[in-house]
């Protein structure tokens, strides 16, 4: 395990970034690279996968202006989202504490908001009804996914640290864990296509605003989530494949 913390902080700190890397990398680099994807709308979560060049000619960006900025960012001093060097089950301890406790908080307090404005507001703007939709969807499909995170993944990631054993029993709940992720990270791109970037229209009243501000802050905190697992905990666990812990 201190080996994949070795080369998870040598990401970090010793590689020079190039326009080829995959954008995942790039917020392994440096997480305040998070907030040029978020307002370039460029997926650094499930599509992470995709080099920065690709990503920017996929959304007509100019790849240098772009690799740029990135580059030029500070790293954060006091970054509460830095928890690269942790190692699984304390990574999986503060996935449990922030954001599945934000999301369980979350998700009823949207959906009572969401009916509220719905009543109010869907005939003048019928896109409401579909977003009841996906966010009806959204939920459905997280609150089992978090369940089955803190009953089944979590305590055998535990397990395996702290017994020694091989990982390889791990490998079918991450793909399960990693499948549902994108289809979260699905429903997130139509949302935002449908709320136009979470822009409420003029002259909506203050719960229409404050629904599109809270629908943007749980897309921020998915997608952050997101990250944590795809790109830090679950290849930390499949970088034990086959390797006894503690070896």
């Amino acid at each position: 395990m201190n080996d994949w913390i070795k080369m998870n902080a040598s990401v970090r700190k010793g590689h020079k970034m190039n326009v080829t890397d995959p954008v995942k990398s790039f917020v392994k680099n440096n997480l305040a690279s998070i907030g040029i994807f978020m307002e370039l709308n460029i997926d650094f979560c499930c599509g992470g996968d995709i080099s920065l060049q690709d990503a920017c000619e996929e959304k007509g960006l100019k790849t240098d202006a772009v690799y740029q900025r990135l580059m030029g960012l500070a790293h954060p001093q006091n970054d509460e989202y830095d928890v690269s060097a942790l190692a699984p089950g304390e990574l999986t301890a503060h996935l449990e504490s922030t954001h599945h406790v934000y999301l369980k908080k979350v998700l009823p307090r949207l959906t009572d908001l969401m009916d509220k404005v719905c009543q109010a507001h869907s005939s003048r703007h019928l896109e409401l009804l579909a977003l009841k939709t996906l966010l009806k969807k959204l939920r459905a499909d997280l609150e089992p996914h978090l369940l089955k995170e803190e009953r089944v993944l979590f305590p055998l990631i535990a397990n395996l640290e702290r017994e020694g054993l091989y990982v390889m029993s791990a490998a079918r709940p991450i793909q399960v864990m990693r499948h549902e992720l994108d289809e979260a990270g699905q429903l997130l791109k139509q949302m935002r296509v449908l709320t136009k970037g979470y822009v409420a229209p003029e002259g909506v009243c203050q719960s229409f605003q404050a629904l599109y501000k809270e629908l943007r802050k749980l897309e921020e905190d998915t997608y952050l989530h997101v990250h944590k697992e795809n790109n830090l905990l679950f290849p930390a666990v499949e970088a034990m494949q086959e390797v006894p812990v503690g070896s």
